[in-house]
């Protein structure tokens, strides 16, 4: 994984004619904001629409007089405009830019290395978090990049199984003996309505996860995914206003939370960025404290192609040595699931 300081010398030395993708800029915003839980309070912070202005683009004081600048407003909107239609990202653009799942903020940061025109863009891992339907239109984007003259070279990331395309993560799954109702209750969700201004997240949603269960969560990009575990986790404040249970406790009312999180562990692309952790590390100390639950939240995101089936098996091992462990994995990619999360949830269809 390449750091945001490294990212940053690599520009320097590369000049503006190199556009750069990575999960460190990602990570760089975070760190910039201080708080993971920071995407879910309130309606404030940079927005889209300002982190690709002119200023922000180029890094320009607007106060500054007799600057030389790189080129004209015009110029620049114009350019920006195409390419805000081929990122389809105008939807995003008065939402603030913290309250993006990541697939959404990687297609904006794809949206801001092309602002300035590059000539070559390097991209590293570019399909981390992006969903098979928006992974399928990446490629596009690439290839219309090649077409017009731009140089695009990939480094690292999983190649997407030939012909991959939105069914690709519907594709059957075995199933194992369905957990009987006596087993204890570990998360219950119940008729949560859930939106952001005029984004809808959730309408009558309710969710109930038995103790050993293994659910494997998925759906598009912006779907809930990880607004789901952060109600679970606690880390966001809408858990103590939703009816919300996770070891039979609520949120609220004398409810301790750090007693319930000694029970729980999780990984996720958030706690790489603000820790500034590699994924191998977080696993790893996830297992190392046997929870009673487990939260994998894109837990092969910047893991290197030819290492991903050696955690996938290390996963496995846990919970089968683990029986009583009850687990949640989050991912775009039904071939990185493994065999022992025999429950499915789909948010793009949760009924």
């Amino acid at each position: 994984m390449i750091y945001y300081r490294d990212m940053k010398r690599m520009k320097e030395q590369d000049g503006r004619d190199v556009a750069y993708l990575s999960f460190a800029q990602q990570a760089g915003l975070a760190q910039a904001v201080g708080w993971p839980q920071a995407r879910y309070y309130g309606e404030e912070g940079r927005t889209v629409a300002e982190f690709l202005s002119y200023e922000a683009v180029y890094d320009i004081n607007p106060f500054a007089i007799g600057v030389r600048r790189p080129e004209t407003k015009k110029a620049f909107r114009a350019r920006l405009e195409r390419i805000v239609r081929l990122t389809d990202v105008r939807r995003f653009l008065p939402l603030p830019l913290m309250a993006l799942s990541n697939g959404e903020t990687r297609r904006v940061l794809l949206a801001r290395a092309l602002a300035k025109g590059p000539r070559r863009l390097v991209l590293e891992d570019p399909e981390g978090g992006l969903d098979p339907r928006q992974r399928a239109r990446l490629a596009a984007i690439l290839d219309a990049l090649r077409a017009r003259g731009v140089t695009v070279e990939v480094r690292g990331g999983r190649p997407s199984p030939r012909g991959s395309g939105p069914a690709e993560v519907a594709r059957p799954r075995p199933r194992a003996r369905r957990t009987t109702d006596a087993a204890p209750v570990v998360v219950e969700i119940a008729h949560l309505n859930l939106a952001f201004g005029r984004r809808v997240l959730f309408r009558d949603f309710s969710w109930t996860i038995r103790a050993g269960e293994r659910w494997w969560l998925h759906g598009a990009n912006g779907s809930g995914k990880t607004t789901l575990m952060a109600l679970i986790t606690g880390d966001s404040p809408l858990a103590y206003a939703a009816d919300v249970k996770v070891f039979g406790q609520a949120r609220g009312g004398g409810c301790e939370l750090a007693r319930i999180r000694r029970r729980m562990a999780w990984v996720s692309p958030e706690q790489q960025a603000y820790l500034g952790r590699a994924p191998q590390e977080l696993l790893d100390a996830a297992l190392t404290g046997r929870p009673d639950l487990l939260i994998l939240d894109e837990p092969f995101m910047n893991v290197r192609a030819a290492d991903v089936p050696r955690a996938k098996r290390r996963i496995a091992a846990f919970l089968a040595a683990h029986p009583g462990t009850t687990a949640i994995l989050i991912s775009h990619r039904a071939a990185e699931v493994p065999r022992a999360f025999t429950r499915e949830l789909n948010l793009d269809n949760p009924g």
